[in-house]
């Protein structure tokens, strides 16, 4: 069974492009509302290497790469 954010993230990635990452936003949103980073960054990291093509894996990638700054 998949986690009820993919779905989210995945709706966020078809409203993506490479000048707005909606993806980003929807992990800041879930993190703003209590979730753990851990599990949000685990997702992002999951999708991103469950992706073929290269412009959908760039976009998540970004995500994940200044979603995961935050925390630290």
């Amino acid at each position: 069974m998949a986690h009820p954010f993919m779905k989210m993230l995945d709706a966020a990635l078809r409203q993506s492009d490479r000048d707005h990452n909606e993806v980003l936003l929807v992990a800041q949103k879930l993190r703003k509302k209590g979730y753990p980073h851990g599990e949000i960054y685990g997702l992002l990291s999951a999708l991103e290497k469950s992706l073929i093509d290269p412009a959908e894996t760039a976009v998540v990638a970004e995500a994940r790469e200044e979603f995961g700054e935050e925390e630290y």
